[in-house]
């Protein structure tokens, strides 16, 4: 329960307009800098970053090129990845179903979260009356995850 309750926390943390992070006092103990480097290898540029007061610290990093995102609890448990992506990354039966669903919407932004139970994607999309974020299964399953996202 601990589990879905701090992955759902970074995801509406993530993924909302403002950043929510902010500087860590000190760096992360030696469990959580060991969890990271079990995860990743070879990266560059590591910055360091707590998630508000819930234990969880972020790393702002770059993986082959591409700017991500790693979370972990305190005890060193890997929580998951985020990173930005265009529409044309998304899975083709999520962009098929996004167009079907929501074809009179622009596709604002969207983050991919990745655990290790799976991988979801997180659209922001936009209409002239409104503005949401979907939550989009890599199976194409979309729900409403926020209304009126601006």
């Amino acid at each position: 329960m601990k589990k879905i309750i701090l992955s759902l926390s970074i995801a509406a943390i993530l993924l909302s307009s403002f950043t929510i992070a902010q500087a860590a006092g000190k760096d992360p103990n030696t469990i959580v800098k060991q969890a990271f480097n079990k995860e990743f290898i070879q990266v560059k540029d590591v910055e360091w970053t707590t998630v508000n007061e819930s234990g969880v610290y972020q790393a702002k990093f770059i993986f082959n090129n591409e700017p991500l995102q790693a979370f972990f609890a305190e005890d060193g448990q890997f929580l998951g990845t985020t990173r930005q992506l265009s529409k044309s990354q998304l899975p083709i039966i999520v962009v098929t179903a996004l167009e079907k669903q929501y074809p009179d919407m622009h596709v604002a932004t969207i983050f991919e979260f990745s655990k290790k139970e799976g991988t979801d994607y997180y659209i922001t999309v936009t209409g002239t009356k409104s503005a949401m974020m979907l939550k989009a299964s890599g199976s194409g399953e979309l729900s409403i995850y926020k209304k009126n996202v601006q």
